[in-house]
């Protein structure tokens, strides 16, 4: 290393970027990432703060899940438009055909022509949509999966009182909607 490269300054993108491709060199187990401990020791190394560290790891989970939000909202708009299309085209094909061979005039272009505008609507907005849709679309995708993790960790909790033949047992499955009574031999099942 020269005397030049010591004093050298790095941008924190560069700072990234190498990084990156260290990680990605360095391959085995955790190519491309790196464990938590190994972050905490860095940030020490680095001067940051531990405080200052947990909080910038909030704000990243955050920030993360609503990007990852965004990408898969993109994805999924697409795939609505596309399964949107194949219908569109199949079921117009078939009323083509029963137009053909009923003959009462092209009755079905008004068919195609009105359901196509509703498919140039959804082609745009799947294609070309609007930075307000993309957020307000990644912000319901995120509440979903957080009330879906929260009803996840309440399925199967149990509570129990006693022991022996006569315990009583309250258990609530959140996939099935049930709550379960149990007491000896008798059970009782709600939803």
């Amino acid at each position: 290393m020269t005397s030049d490269s010591a004093s050298r300054r790095f941008s924190p993108e560069e700072v990234n970027a190498i990084l990156q491709r260290a990680l990605e060199r360095q391959g085995g187990a955790s190519s491309g990432s790196v464990s938590y401990n190994d972050l905490v020791e860095t940030a020490r190394e680095l001067g940051i703060d531990a405080a200052q560290l947990e909080s910038a790891l909030a704000e990243q989970e955050t920030v993360g899940a609503i990007e990852s939000a965004r990408e898969r909202w993109k994805v999924q708009r697409k795939r609505k438009f596309m399964e949107h299309l194949r219908s569109y085209l199949i079921v117009n094909f078939m009323l083509v055909l029963l137009n053909y061979f009923t003959w009462d005039g092209w009755w079905v272009l008004w068919v195609i022509c009105g359901w196509g505008m509703g498919i140039a609507f959804d082609f745009f907005d799947a294609y070309y949509p609007k930075e307000r849709d993309i957020e307000r679309g990644a912000r319901k995708m995120v509440e979903r999966e957080a009330r879906q993790r929260r009803r996840d960790n309440w399925n199967g909790v149990s509570v129990g009182k006693g022991s022996g033949p006569t315990k009583k047992s309250v258990t609530i499955d959140g996939r099935a909607g049930k709550i379960i009574i149990e007491k000896g031999d008798k059970r009782i099942e709600i939803g």
